[in-house]
């Protein structure tokens, strides 16, 4: 699965949205603290898609989480 642009509203809803259901930690450890970010300052949204998105472009362990995006 390739991961989707920046720019693709799955990003924005992990951050903002429900809390997304995914398996790996890593990826449970960084969504919770990007959304902590999020919600203490929303104009940091735009730079914890980016870091989103960078971990799953890295981490090819966590393409089993974009499902749950």
């Amino acid at each position: 699965m390739s991961v989707p642009a920046q720019t693709d509203p799955r990003w924005q809803r992990a951050l903002t949205g429900a809390e997304p259901k995914v398996s790996s930690l890593a990826t449970r450890l960084l969504i919770t603290r990007l959304r902590d970010d999020v919600r203490r300052d929303p104009k940091v949204l735009g730079p914890c898609i980016t870091q989103l998105h960078g971990f799953f472009v890295a981490n090819s362990f966590a393409a089993r989480d974009l499902a749950a995006l």
